[in-house]
């Protein structure tokens, strides 16, 4: 599951996101969808079931500026080859 991300009124879920990707203490994989709900809720649920991703590891839907578009992420840690 991903960090709680900081809730600064300052900063845009997106912004936020984008912070806590370069304050990451851990090598991490991370898909991050940006889109309107029913479609990001869509794509989450088609990755889970391709076997890709657990509904549950992805972060709540947070609206961005955009009317009628939220972002989702999901963070994994880094398997090193």
């Amino acid at each position: 599951m991903p960090k709680k991300l900081p809730s600064d009124s300052d900063k845009t879920p997106i912004e936020a996101v984008m912070e806590s990707l370069t304050d990451a203490e851990k090598r991490s994989n991370w898909m991050i969808l940006v889109g309107t709900p029913n479609w990001v809720r869509g794509v989450i649920h088609r990755l889970h079931s391709a076997r890709i991703t657990e509904v549950r590891d992805w972060s709540r839907l947070m609206p961005t500026r955009n009317v009628d578009e939220v972002i989702s992420v999901m963070q994994r840690p880094r398997v090193e080859e």
